[in-house]
């Protein structure tokens, strides 16, 4: 597989995961709300349509935070990345959407610290996977050095 086409996989798994992560996250907060103060929330606010918009923008934010990994930490593996250095980048991916639209700008005081926290549990979760791999076997005998399996 092509390098541009590792990095693409590797930007779309990661926006996908952090869409999943982000409307799950507001679709928990927006039932907490409408159990505790069903006032506050205004027609066209329920929790599943909230956590679908913002589940689009943690796309979004997922994907420039693997564009910001892939650019600023090259030849780098992303357990190899300190969780505080990830913290940064995720919440710079964070912040490029409601940067770079029209969005209200307070917007950042949400998406910063999600892109921080989801940056530094991707590290977590890919280093405990790393641990978790079998060491790698001892390597075959080719057939010259295996006695009678020759032709």
């Amino acid at each position: 597989m092509t390098t541009l086409l590792r990095r693409l996989r590797g930007m779309l798994g990661m926006g996908i995961t952090w869409a999943v992560g982000w409307a799950i996250v507001m679709f928990m907060i927006g039932t907490i709300i409408g159990i505790v103060d069903p006032d506050a929330i205004d027609p066209g606010e329920e929790p599943w349509r909230m956590g679908a918009v913002v589940g689009f923008v943690g796309f979004l934010s997922g994907a420039a935070f693997a564009t910001i990994f892939a650019s600023a930490e090259r030849r780098r593996k992303i357990q190899e990345l300190s969780v505080l250095r990830a913290a940064v980048w995720g919440a710079l991916g964070g912040a490029v959407f409601p940067l770079l639209t029209t969005l209200n700008d307070a917007v950042l005081v949400n998406t910063m610290p999600l892109g921080a926290i989801f940056a530094a549990s991707t590290v977590a979760i890919a280093r405990r996977a790393a641990l978790r791999e079998p060491e790698p076997a001892e390597p075959l005998r080719s057939e010259r050095d295996a006695p009678g399996l020759r032709a």
